[in-house]
């Protein structure tokens, strides 16, 4: 059995038994048209069949590239097929060439790290880039590696600050003060020192999208209403 799905549908799935059993049913899926969230991501590598990320844009009509979620071989690398050809623009936004799909080459917003076997890996989009006394802080990258670590809904966030431009917000849902000091000790560890949120704030519920996303504009409104 075959299907395609985008993240919200997912989402929406696995929150219902009946549904989630047909879903277990199913061999090959392919999951696209949005970013998968994290929490998502880790629920999706318990069910069985091949699960795959698509990647692609509008102009693409159709994906050009895949990366697999579930299994032995789940990875955070998305693998371009044969025809396509990817570069990395000077902003660190991802560069697409596909002849044989679209005539001419195409800009995207992802900031992304390219490797020598073609694959690539998404850090995060342009427009939430936090820019903290020049230092380049992408929300993303820095929450998947938090995510072992943090077991309640949290995201990454900033507000405006007079000497850094912005400053890096912790925002995440209450926990003990036990819990906290645990937290701020393996930030340090696991973050570039200069990536080390400036403020932990904890507010009762993380405010999501429709989908199941961080709903990143309220995380700002919100960070900077607390802060």
């Amino acid at each position: 059995t075959f299907a395609a799905m985008v993240p919200m549908q997912v989402y929406n799935t696995l929150g219902n038994a009946a549904e989630r059993e047909k879903l277990e049913k199913i061999k090959i899926l392919i999951i696209g048209g949005g970013s998968i969230d994290p929490e998502l991501e880790k629920k999706i590598k318990d069910l069985p069949g091949n699960i795959y990320s698509t990647y692609g844009m509008t102009e693409t009509l159709s994906h050009i590239a895949l990366r697999r979620l579930n299994g032995e071989k789940a990875s955070m690398h998305y693998m371009p097929f044969k025809t396509v050809h990817l570069s990395v623009a000077n902003d660190d936004t991802l560069v697409i060439d596909a002849p044989l799909i679209c005539n001419q080459t195409l800009y995207t917003n992802d900031i992304v790290r390219l490797y020598p076997d073609g694959s690539f890996v998404i850090l995060g989009r342009k427009d939430n880039t936090i820019n903290s006394g020049g230092i380049k802080i992408q929300p993303e990258e820095d929450e998947r590696l938090l995510q072992p670590i943090i077991d309640v809904p949290f995201a990454i966030t900033s507000v405006p600050d007079e000497k850094l431009g912005e400053a890096a917000i912790l925002l995440l849902e209450q926990v003990s003060e036990e819990k906290l000091d645990d937290i701020k000790t393996v930030m340090r560890r696991v973050l570039p020192p200069y990536h080390i949120p400036h403020t932990i704030i904890t507010i009762q519920k993380l405010p999501l999208a429709g989908n199941g996303k961080i709903n990143r504009k309220r995380c700002r409104e919100i960070a900077a209403e607390l802060i």
